[in-house]
C-alpha cells in the first residue's frame, strides 16, 4: 500500500492495512514474550510451542495476503477496479481465508497440547482428546472447504457465481470455534479448580485462560459482520472491509492470548498443591521443573 494513501469515505481499504499490520506487530511482541519465557525456565522445550511457531507464520501469511488485497480493492468502490486488480484480490483474499483456518487450528491444538501436558487426571486427558478429535474433524473439513470454495480451473474465484455460499460457511465456522473455544475455557477451570491452593492464585490462573473470551468476542463479530455483508453484495469490495477486520482481530486475539506470560509460570510452579509467583524464573532445584503432571492424581482430583 501506498504510505500516502489516505483514508477517506470511499477508501476504507488503509484502515485494514493499518490495523492488520498494528495487530501482526502485536502477535510478534506476544509470541516473541512467550518464547523468552519458555526458553528461561529450566525444562526441555514445549510441545505446545511447535503448534504456536506454526500458527504465527500463518499469521505473517495472512498479514500479507491482506496487505496484497487492500491496494487491489479492498475497501473501495467495485466499480472503480480494473479486472487486474479484481483478480489480483480475489486471489489474496482467497490465500488470506486459508491461512486464516490454519491459524485458528494451530493454536487451538497449542492450548490442548498444553493443557494435556500439565494433568495427570486420565477424565481430563480424555476430555482433551476428545475436545482435539473434533477440532481436527473441523480444521480438515474447513481447510478442503477454502482451498476449493469454486470451481476447480479457477479456485480463486470467490466473487464469482460458481462458488459455495462463503458467508454462510464463515458463520458456520465461527459458530463452531465458539464452541472450542468455550470449552478451551471451561476446560482448565476443571482442571485448576479441585487443586489444593489458594483461591486467589486459582482465579489467577483461571483468569489467564478466561482471556480467550476475547477471541469469543471476535467471532460474534465475524457472524454478525457476515449477516451483515449478506445484505450488501452489489459492492463485496467496498464492503467486506468490517468483515475482514473481524478476521484480523479474530487470528491476532488468538495468538495473543496464548502468550500470556503468567500462565505458565502459574501453572509450572505448582508443586505439592501451592503455585509460586512473582518471578518470570521459577526455582531451579530439582523437581522445581516438573508442570502439573508432577502432581499425583489424587490431590488433583482431592
Amino acid at each position: 500500500m501506498d504510505k500516502r494513501e489516505a483514508i477517506t469515505a470511499s477508501n476504507l481499504g488503509p484502515v485494514v492495512s493499518l490495523l492488520t499490520w498494528i495487530m501482526a506487530a502485536a502477535v510478534l511482541i506476544a509470541v516473541g514474550i512467550k518464547f523468552t519465557l519458555s526458553s528461561i525456565i529450566p525444562r526441555k522445550r514445549n510441545r505446545e510451542d511447535v503448534a504456536l511457531f506454526l500458527a504465527t507464520a500463518f499469521s505473517i501469511g495472512f498479514t500479507v495476503s491482506l496487505s496484497f488485497a487492500v491496494p487491489n480493492g479492498i475497501g473501495r468502490h467495485q466499480d472503480t477496479l480494473s479486472s487486474h486488480q479484481l483478480e489480483s484480490l480475489q486471489k489474496a483474499i482467497y490465500s488470506a481465508d486459508i491461512l486464516f483456518v490454519l491459524v485458528s487450528g494451530c493454536v487451538q491444538a497449542s492450548v490442548l497440547v498444553f493443557l494435556y501436558e500439565i494433568t495427570a487426571d486420565s477424565l481430563h486427558q480424555l476430555l482433551i482428546i476428545g475436545i482435539a478429535s473434533f477440532l481436527a474433524m473441523l480444521l480438515i473439513s474447513a481447510f478442503f472447504v477454502v482451498v476449493f470454495p469454486c470451481r476447480p480451473s479457477h479456485v480463486w474465484e470467490i466473487m464469482g457465481d460458481q462458488c459455495i455460499n462463503q458467508l454462510s460457511f464463515w458463520e458456520a465456522f465461527a459458530g463452531v470455534n465458539l464452541v472450542i473455544e468455550s470449552a478451551l475455557i471451561l476446560l482448565p477451570v476443571v482442571m485448576v479448580y479441585p487443586v489444593m491452593m489458594d483461591r486467589r492464585k486459582k482465579v489467577i490462573v483461571i483468569s489467564g485462560f478466561a482471556a480467550r473470551l476475547l477471541v469469543i468476542g471476535a467471532f460474534i463479530a465475524q457472524i454478525y459482520e457476515a449477516q451483515s455483508l449478506k445484505s450488501q453484495l452489489i459492492d463485496r469490495t467496498f464492503d467486506s472491509w468490517k468483515f475482514l477486520l473481524t478476521m484480523v482481530f479474530v487470528q491476532g486475539l488468538s495468538i495473543i492470548t496464548v502468550c500470556i506470560p503468567y500462565i505458565r509460570n502459574f501453572l509450572l510452579g505448582i508443586e505439592s498443591g501451592m503455585i509460586q509467583t512473582g518471578h518470570f524464573r521459577l526455582p531451579s532445584r530439582p523437581g522445581s521443573d516438573t508442570p502439573l503432571r508432577s502432581l499425583t492424581i489424587s490431590k488433583i482430583s482431592a
